[in-house]
């Protein structure tokens, strides 16, 4: 099977399964359940799951562990979904897997091994099966499977992992992302780290630990210290020890600590991680596209985000640098919905807005200029177009979104 094909299928598959039963133990059962043999935490929340999970990894891979890591929603590029250590899958290996997916689930193998009818599988269920087959055949020894907040999410169906992380506060409000927790942490895990949350949420979180004996671990915020804070980097203390980290943003700290007490986490857990491990890990850990600066001057900023959570913690890390950075700000936007986000977070900042481009919506009730464009190459230029040094190009958008455009503004900067 090529690539082409692979990713053919998984397009052709249904979004969530028309019957109440799932395809996927079935299916995992007639590759022998590889999903037994796995040892995988859970990452959810609502924000800072990609940092964590990079973090997390770069700090095992320094002690010596292969670490599998499925990132959900769906990617344009399903291969990306994969990770093994920091590199995707190649396109030979994940078409493989996809092939030998498509073949246990259709009617040639039940005809072959007496089943009585062939599946039908979800794309999520075939992004998971083919996880969890290269997870097994990279023998990884750790695997992090992080949630999957738009569609349905076959992991429900394992096993429970031994311990979860709930990255970034959740909303009081938001009571579908605190069910879903919840519902995890009733399926009997053993140990939950979670960021500091909201009373609500901590509440709910915190009760249903105790009902079922489970382990909570949230970072102490007084043992944060701030040494550092640049477009180049960031220095900080926690329980005594210094950290330092090549990525920009007072945010970064908050998920740098809450990986460290994962860490700790999976020290108790028998994992052997060092100190210096630790170390190497978390100032390696680069990641582009989450508060990524681009240039200095004049300061270009790429994020992809487009929950209002998530602005409002892009628009707290520009407040760090207000005085270097000034208040004209130029936005680089997918869509209208965020760009009203964005202009509410950053007028209550007290910055202005000095041009919006953007590659949909209707922006006539707009007080500042604004470009709609159809192409990546015609959003870069307009965005680039008489841009100073007195004003900072925030790009921010979902992940496809930004990582188009990023791509395109790195081939104009002639990177």
């Amino acid at each position: 099977m090529t690539y082409f094909n692979a990713v053919k299928y998984i397009s052709a598959a249904p979004e969530a399964n028309v019957t109440a039963e799932s395809g996927i133990l079935r299916l995992l059962s007639r590759l022998n359940n590889p999903q037994r043999r796995m040892k995988y935490i859970r990452l959810a929340g609502s924000n800072g799951k990609t940092v964590c999970a990079e973090m997390l990894i770069s700090v095992l891979t320094k002690a010596k562990y292969t670490v599998g890591t499925l990132r959900m929603p769906l990617r344009d590029e399903p291969r990306e979904n994969i990770c093994i250590g920091d590199k995707f899958l190649d396109m030979d290996e994940f078409s493989n897997y996809i092939e030998e997916i498509k073949y246990t689930a259709s009617e040639k193998w039940c005809a072959d091994n007496d089943e009585p009818s062939p599946l039908t599988l979800t794309k999520s269920e075939i992004i998971l099966s083919a996880a969890i087959l290269a997870f097994s055949r990279h023998k990884c020894e750790l695997c992090i499977i992080e949630s999957d907040h738009f569609g349905e999410d076959p992991s429900k169906h394992l096993l429970p992992p031994f311990a979860a992380i709930i990255c970034g506060t959740i909303p009081n409000d938001d009571t579908a992302e605190i069910s879903r927790i919840r519902s995890y942490i009733c399926r009997g895990i053993q140990e939950i780290v979670s960021a500091p949350q909201n009373s609500e949420a901590y509440r709910i979180i915190s009760d249903t630990c105790y009902s079922i004996n489970c382990r909570l671990t949230l970072p102490s915020r007084n043992s944060i210290g701030i040494r550092r804070l640049t477009f180049r980097g960031t220095d900080f203390v926690y329980k005594g020890k210094g950290y330092s980290l090549k990525m920009c943003g007072r945010f970064q700290i908050s998920n740098a600590v809450l990986v460290l007490e994962a860490i700790e986490m999976l020290i108790r857990k028998g994992f052997k991680i060092s100190d210096q491990s630790i170390l190497e890990g978390l100032e390696s850990t680069h990641i582009p596209a989450k508060f990524e600066i681009v240039s200095l001057s004049p300061l270009i900023i790429v994020d992809s985000t487009h929950t209002p959570i998530a602005v409002d913690t892009v628009c707290d890390s520009l407040m760090d640098f207000r005085d270097l950075s000034g208040s004209k700000i130029r936005l680089c936007l997918p869509d209208k919905d965020l760009v009203d986000i964005y202009i509410s977070a950053l007028e209550a900042r007290g910055y202005s807005i000095e041009r919006i481009i953007s590659s949909d919506g209707n922006y006539s009730d707009l007080t500042c200029e604004a470009i709609v464009c159809k192409t990546k190459k015609a959003l870069v230029k307009r965005s680039l177009e008489d841009l100073n040094k007195d004003t900072v190009l925030l790009i921010s958008g979902d992940y496809p979104f930004v990582n188009s455009v990023r791509y395109e503004l790195l081939a104009t900067m002639g990177f």
